[in-house]
Order: structure tokens, then sequence, then C-alpha cells
């Protein structure tokens, strides 16, 4: 009877050595207040959880596919002996849109009608307002562009976000700045009423910035493309939008991305009330 209860106790011993060994492969480890499991990262759903207040040198968890960006910097001293107006280049993979952008500071509508060479030309350029900063700092900076009635205008391959296919496989949007690379991620692309957004929105305070995206989160358009996992954009975040007009005078297209990577942790504003 003594032999049999020893070695019953002798393989409940080994039955707990193997239940601890176990356990140990899903050890909680308490980090900061947090418990994540080991060998496990735990990840917001998406990037604009980590900017949610500043937007400012955050590295993503999410990585955004820095092979498509087509260089790592541009010259910007050649870029600006050509035209100081130039202070940033664009670059959307997967589209023929490769080209510098401009702010005039003669007025709002100089680069509709010349090139970013400053010379007449009907096709126009990339170009921003004077109401926006070309430190890229603003809530949303607006970008436009001529779609062209012969489909060669520099903003044309916009409406390929028109295709909910084009728009699920083409994530992403580089801005080269002197010394910097923003990276976006494109989470809208829909027609809307051909008027200017920064006039109808107040971007240098939250309400405006709010009525924005209120009002385009508002939008009950079939034809609207919205990426999932991206309705907590606040007015904390960095938006680019990119307007262009076919031949429709009534209706502008709008893509629209938020700022998920500032390579050179410059990117800060402070917004009024």
């Amino acid at each position: 009877m003594r032999s049999n209860l020893k070695k019953a106790g002798a393989l409940i011993g080994m039955m707990l050595v193997i239940a601890v060994v176990c356990v140990g492969g899903s050890i909680y480890i308490k980090d900061s207040g947090t418990e994540t499991p080991e060998n496990e990262e735990e990840q917001p759903e998406n990037v604009a959880e980590i900017q949610e207040n500043t937007g400012n040198g955050s590295e993503p968890l999410q990585d955004p596919a820095d092979e498509d960006a087509k260089e790592p910097a541009k010259d910007f001293n050649a870029l600006r002996a050509k035209n100081p107006d130039i202070f940033a280049w664009l670059h959307i993979p997967g589209t023929a849109i490769d080209c510098p952008v401009l702010q005039s500071g003669q007025s709002d509508t100089f680069y509709e009608s010349h090139n970013s060479d400053g010379e007449e030309d009907d096709a126009g350029a990339v170009y921003i307002e004077l109401a926006n900063l070309t430190s890229m700092c603003d809530f949303n900076t607006v970008l436009h562009g001529k779609a062209g009635a012969d489909g060669n205008g520099l903003f044309s391959d916009l409406y390929k976000f028109k295709e909910p296919d084009f728009f699920d496989d083409h994530e992403y949007a580089y801005l080269y700045l002197d010394g910097n690379v923003l990276v976006y991620e494109i989470f809208a692309a829909f027609e809307r009423e051909n008027t200017s957004l920064i006039r109808t929105y107040d971007f240098t305070y939250q309400s405006g910035c709010r009525q924005f995206l209120d009002d385009l989160y508002g939008i009950r358009d079939m034809g609207m493309n919205l990426r999932e996992g991206w309705k907590s954009v606040n007015e904390y975040n960095y938006l680019i939008t990119l307007t262009a007009q076919g031949e429709d005078t009534e209706r502008q297209f709008v893509v629209t991305a938020v700022l998920i990577r500032d390579s050179a942790g410059t990117i800060s504003r402070i917004i009024a009330e």
C-alpha cells in the first residue's frame, strides 16, 4: 500500500511539473501597467491611434511599404534654382503623379495657368494656396491639380481611386520636403461639390477640422471609397487632400490621406479651440 502511495505521489509530482512548463509558455509580463503576452506585440488598430494627440515623430507600428518611395531625398537646391516656388515633391505609386508641388507668392490661381517652370501653360502645376503652410504642419493641406479633358492632366490619375480595387491596392502617398519624407495613407476618395475646401472650412480652428471630418464621414455616396480602420482620424492628425476637376465643372474629385510617418519628426502645430 505504501509503495502504491509513493508511486501515486511521484506521478502527481510529474504532472504538476508538466503543467508548470505548459503555463510557462504563456507567461504575461507587465510593462508600464499593461499586460502583454511574452513574444507577442500588442498593436493598435491603426496608426492614427499612435498619433492621436500630436502625430509628431511617432514611428508607426505598421510599416508603410517604404520600398515604394521613389528615392530617399530630392535635390531641393536644384529644384529651387529652377523655380523658388517649389517646396515639395509628390509621388503616388501606381500612378503618373510624380511631380513638384508649388506655392505662388503672387496669387492662389497662378499655377492654374503656369507650369512648374513658371511658364504659361494651360496644364498648370500641382500647387497649394497661400492659406496653407509649406511646412505641411496644417491640419489639412489642400493640393490642387488639373485632370485635363484629354486625360493628360497632372492629377488625371486621381480618378483611378474611384475604382474600389485600385483604391484597396494603393494605400500610400509620399511627400518629399527639404530634409524630410512624409508618408501618408490614403483613406478616402470621393466626389464633392466644386467649391474651395480652404474657404468652406476654417482649418485653423478645431471646429473647422471637426466639421470637415464630420462631413466626410457623413457622405452617403455609393461611389465613395473609404478605407476601413480610419474612423479615428481627428483634428490632431495631419491630412493632405488632393483635388482635381474633370469634365464636370460642377464637381471635383477628392483624395484624402493621413500622415503616418514623419521621418524627421518636424511636423507639429497648435490649433485653437
